[in-house]
């Protein structure tokens, strides 16, 4: 018995893949939009409600590979039971594991009461890498190709010592802040106000974690009186560039709690390590 709906390249008449199977052990998500990305929003198929909705109940469990500990995914179910949408975890997993628009995820049941195996393939039909959940920890896997999204955003940070060219955007409104310790500074786009913003990636492999790593990162107000903590990863693509982005439920409270907006520009201050006292500086309207 196969265990997934699917071989990666195959597809039904219509062109489009198979929710589910009666043959098969589980079922595949598709990521149409952003939108999906977020706790209440994306709902499960149809199919896979009616086949497993009532081992589900009003959670379930997915295991990743590289990941010893099952994430938590709670569930929002109709009133009818047929119908059931990811709510408070999916945002934070989505986030972790870099979800974006066009992925998919393949659910396959472990023949254990909500407990599924969870496999995700970017829009190009490659696997994605695995972070491990903890941090300065290896991670290992496939390299993944890079992203629409990453493509679009590859220049959107800085450090001290990039050079002009490689950036689009005007930085003369940060040039005066000084420091005697190592800063970067972070343009915010409009990818950052989704649940990640890429950042320089050689000056996190010098100050936050190595490269195919992952790691907590503490972003500190100016006063000190409260502190996010990030989740950093860095990870190769498939042509061997390195990337690095900060995410995670931290990322989403910080630029909710300091109403960033695109433009902004943070300035990341290393005061010790892994914690970073944070400027910003507003865009001008």
């Amino acid at each position: 018995m196969k265990d997934w709906t699917f071989e990666m390249g195959e597809r039904s008449r219509n062109g489009k893949r198979p929710a589910v199977c009666e043959e098969s052990k589980g079922f595949c998500l598709r990521i149409q939009s952003r939108e999906d990305l977020k706790d209440g929003k994306k709902e499960l198929p149809p199919a896979a409600v009616r086949k497993y909705g009532d081992q589900m109940a009003d959670h379930i469990f997915l295991k990743v590979p590289n990941c010893g500990k099952h994430w938590k995914i709670e569930l929002r179910t109709s009133p009818r039971r047929d119908r059931m949408w990811l709510e408070k975890g999916w945002e934070e997993f989505a986030s972790f594991y870099l979800l974006d628009q066009g992925d998919l995820a393949t659910f396959s049941s472990e023949d254990e009461h909500a407990h599924f195996q969870i496999r995700i393939f970017s829009w190009d039909d490659m696997e994605i890498y695995y972070p491990i959940r903890g941090g300065g920890v290896d991670v290992s896997g496939p390299n993944r190709k890079e992203t629409r999204v990453e493509a679009e955003a590859r220049a959107i940070s800085i450090s001290p010592r990039s050079s002009a060219d490689e950036h689009q955007y005007d930085i003369s409104k940060v040039s005066s802040f000084r420091s005697d310790k190592p800063c970067l500074n972070v343009q915010i786009t409009a990818t950052s106000l989704t649940n990640r913003v890429f950042i320089n990636p050689e000056f996190a492999l010098e100050h936050f974690c190595k490269e195919g790593s992952c790691c907590d990162l503490s972003l500190q107000n100016t006063l000190g009186d409260r502190i996010w903590t990030v989740q950093c990863i860095s990870y190769t693509i498939s042509d061997g560039r390195m990337r690095t982005v900060i995410s995670g439920a931290g990322w989403k409270s910080f630029r909710q709690d300091n109403h960033l907006e695109e433009g902004d520009v943070l300035v990341l201050e290393l005061i010790e390590e892994r914690r970073c006292r944070v400027s910003i500086i507003r865009a001008q309207k």
